[in-house]
């Protein structure tokens, strides 16, 4: 993409950022989103998101580490019930698994074709609807799941949606939120590439700093690997080597009010 021929600003922001969230220096932290960067180009539109959610699945469903975090998920919500809502819920892989079982499931989209092919297969409202104004009432969900939305915000929005969030959970209601990390995003820029429409690249400390200032505190933080092959074999592998010799490629963190 064109827009991004300078997008070394952008990076070198998201460096500040870790680095304010790692010295606990909360104010400048916040007050590095008050504004976009301006070489952002928010790419995550109703039409984008119509094509990617179905072009995509087939790779998806057939991804060792995407197959993984959606177990994840699932297993962490295993002793709740009740209203689970899913934010950007895409071609509803994490719903055909949780279809059936303790849930009344929920979700919003952007996407008007993932929304009425959702509603068409699987129990449950779906809307068109995004997380900046989330269309249900106040604390009116047992469960909310962002999974790999956070990275799409522009960052002069994002703690408005962190905000919306919060007020559709009920008091003590969990919140699930993965994003990438380790993606390369910077590289593939350079390359003119950005397939996912990300704006953002995320640490452990900024996400888990973005959630404490957001009003959560974190209750489990899991990291996951984007090995091609022999996946749950490196996965052992690297949960057991005392000395980490790879990245994590994704984290899930479980959260909750503070």
């Amino acid at each position: 993409m064109k827009s991004f021929v300078n997008s070394q600003n952008l990076f070198e922001v998201e460096k500040l950022r870790n680095k304010f969230a790692n010295n606990r220096n909360f104010k400048k932290f916040k007050d590095s989103y008050k504004k976009m960067v301006a070489n952002e180009k928010d790419l995550n539109t109703a039409k984008f998101w119509n094509k990617l959610n179905y072009q995509s699945r087939n790779n998806l469903i057939m991804s060792p580490i995407y197959k993984d975090k959606i177990n994840l998920v699932a297993r962490m919500t295993r002793n709740n019930r009740g209203n689970l809502l899913d934010v950007g819920f895409g071609s509803a892989e994490i719903e055909r698994l949780l279809q059936g079982l303790k849930f009344n499931l929920f979700g919003i989209d952007i996407a008007p074709d993932s929304v009425r092919q959702a509603a068409k297969e699987i129990d449950g409202t779906y809307k068109i609807g995004n997380i900046y104004k989330i269309p249900f009432i106040n604390k009116s969900m047992d469960i909310v799941l962002a999974l790999d939305i956070l990275e799409h915000l522009p960052t002069n929005k994002t703690f408005a949606a962190y905000s919306e969030l919060f007020r559709v959970l009920k008091t003590n209601g969990k919140l699930i939120i993965s994003v990438p990390l380790n993606e390369g995003l910077e590289e593939m820029l350079k390359r003119g590439e950005n397939p996912n429409g990300h704006l953002r690249v995320y640490t452990p400390s900024v996400l888990k700093t973005e959630l404490m200032l957001s009003g959560f505190k974190v209750l489990e933080e899991h990291y996951l690997y984007a090995f091609r092959t022999h996946y749950f074999l490196k996965k052992l592998f690297v949960a057991c080597f005392p000395i980490k010799i790879r990245q994590p490629n994704l984290m899930v963190v479980l959260a909750q009010e503070l």
